[in-house]
């Protein structure tokens, strides 16, 4: 700037204090600062400057910007800082972003805020400017603290068990430039008995509870600086769920030449048992076979089907007539089979020449929250051989009302557990004397054996524990039916998590239920 003579008033520079600047001054009028101590120039800014202003430095900063926030307030230190220094953060792309303030503390600190940066065009270069555009500038200096996140999706963690001991994988989120750390957000809590790790792990034991629970909390993923939350969930399901539990053992095999029905497979169903989490073996009882007709024997006993601890026995062998071979189990020769415990009895064989002893009995057993069915068999009929109906669940066989006539099955129970109503365990019919050579009498609903169509209809229906028919002397006598284990419960109840391929089962589809119905094999499934 040239400076001229004219400027000068009195033959010299004025000089004063701060208070005695010239009023109204034109640009580039001189001026001596006693009081500042400096020759001072009045600017086209409206401003009096030192005229030997020297250039600002930047050595340092503090301070963070958060992502998060998108803002920071930094500490900027260096040397020759004037009141009216303004700062500047100027990012990879070249664009220049001027602090929203600029404080000056002293000759060698400032205070600035920025807004508006992005952590894309980090580092950036901190610039400060004094009023008479002089600058310093400190490369590389401000970094933005990246937020933290998350890889862990929202929503549910799982459904477990009330009371078992728990450690899901740990939570999940990222952050680039710092260690993450988990907390529960103010006003969350996790249900007694879980706690959270500073490194995002939910471990304990689920409280006990009455009905089905959903837990939901929210969790900060925190940087230090930034916090991220995000919403979970999990459920708990009690032990003493509404779980339906239906076994039957397999039906016996009606006897042969003049023999009694076979009794049906033990039944035992429990509308709300307590299901734990655990292994349980399954296995499914097959029928007992008839028996040919020469040489006469009884039928075969059904086999037992199981589900953990609950035993549901096979059925009893209906009696042959006493001139036949003896039975391998010890009952006598016009006795129906006994039934095992829980299994109900084989119907009598029938006799030329004496009225038979009833069917063998059944000894129930009991579970905690099931009940077992089983009955005994009928008697078999004196004078042409006509043989007693085999038991069922849901009553006792019946004995030969005559010469012509065999002992009806007892009847078996209707459930509708798998959705669709269904009868099992019912007793197989008794044979009775006809020259024609006919099957056994019908049995009780679902059984085998029947009536008057010769030769037809023996076998029971299978998987529903029904025993088979006895016959008087053509063919063999029928088959008792397979059993079957199902279980039914609610659908919020958490699926079996193994089920070994030796098992065959379907799905049957029933509203508001998870159903398995197992129809043949052994093995474990995990609940």
């Amino acid at each position: 700037m040239t400076i001229k003579f004219s400027d000068i008033t009195g033959g010299g520079i004025p000089y004063g204090n701060t208070a005695g600047r010239p009023a109204n001054p034109g640009v580039g009028k001189l001026y001596s600062n006693g009081e500042a101590q400096r020759l001072e120039l009045y600017t086209q800014n409206g401003s009096w400057e030192n005229i030997v202003q020297e250039v600002p430095g930047v050595s340092s900063i503090s301070g963070v910007y958060s992502e998060q926030t998108n803002s920071g307030t930094i500490l900027i230190y260096g040397t020759n800082f004037v009141n009216g220094a303004y700062a500047t953060a100027i990012g990879s792309n070249g664009v220049q972003v001027n602090a929203t303030s600029t404080t000056f503390n002293s000759l060698v600190q400032l205070t600035a805020t920025f807004t508006g940066l992005s952590n894309a065009y980090e580092p950036y270069d901190i610039k400060v400017t004094n009023p008479s555009n002089l600058f310093g500038m400190l490369p590389d200096a401000l970094y933005i603290n990246a937020s933290p996140v998350w890889q862990t999706a929202s929503g549910s963690l799982g459904s477990f068990t009330e009371q078992v001991s728990i450690t899901l994988s740990a939570l999940s989120a990222s952050d680039s430039d710092s260690t993450v750390t988990y907390a529960l957000a103010s006003g969350s809590s996790l249900p007694t008995g879980l706690t959270l790790s500073s490194s995002g792990v939910i471990s304990g034991t689920l409280p006990d509870i009455s009905a089905s629970t959903t837990y939901s909390f929210t969790v900060n993923a925190t940087d230090g600086l930034n916090t991220i939350p995000r919403s979970f969930s999990l459920s708990s399901i009690p032990i003493v769920s509404s779980v339906e539990l239906l076994v039957v053992g397999g039906g016996g095999g009606g006897g042969a030449q003049v023999g009694g029905g076979g009794g049906a497979g033990g039944l035992v169903y429990g509308s709300t048992y307590n299901l734990n989490t655990s292994n349980y073996l399954v296995t499914v009882g097959a029928g007992g076979s008839g028996s040919g007709q020469s040489p006469a024997r009884p039928g075969n006993y059904g086999s037992s089907s199981y589900f953990g601890s609950i035993v549901a026995a096979g059925g009893g062998g209906g009696g042959c007539h006493s001139s036949g071979n003896r039975p391998a189990s010890g009952d006598d020769g016009i006795t129906g089979g006994q039934g095992r415990p829980g299994g109900s009895g084989g119907g009598g064989g029938g006799d030329s020449s004496s009225i038979s002893q009833p069917g063998g009995s059944s000894n129930q057993s009991s579970y905690a929250g099931v009940t077992s069915y089983g009955t005994s068999g009928g008697q078999g009929r004196a004078v042409n051989w006509a043989g007693g109906g085999g038991g069922g669940a849901g009553s006792a066989g019946q004995s030969s009302p005559s010469a012509s006539t065999g002992g009806v099955g007892g009847n078996g129970l209707q459930y509708s557990i798998t959705g669709t109503a269904q009868w099992y365990a019912a007793g197989g019919g008794g044979c009775y004397n006809n020259s024609g050579g006919t099957t056994g009498r019908a049995s009780g609903i679902g059984g085998a054996g029947n009536g008057d169509t010769p030769n037809q209809d023996r076998d029971a229906v299978a998987n529903t524990g029904s025993g088979g028919g006895g016959i008087r002397d053509v063919g063999s006598s029928g088959n008792g039916a397979s059993g079957v284990v199902i279980l039914a419960y609610p659908d919020t109840f958490a699926a079996p998590r193994n089920i070994p391929g030796t098992l065959t089962y379907d799905t049957p589809t029933r509203s508001g239920y998870r159903v398995y119905r197992f129809t043949g094999g052994t093995g474990t499934i995990t609940i």
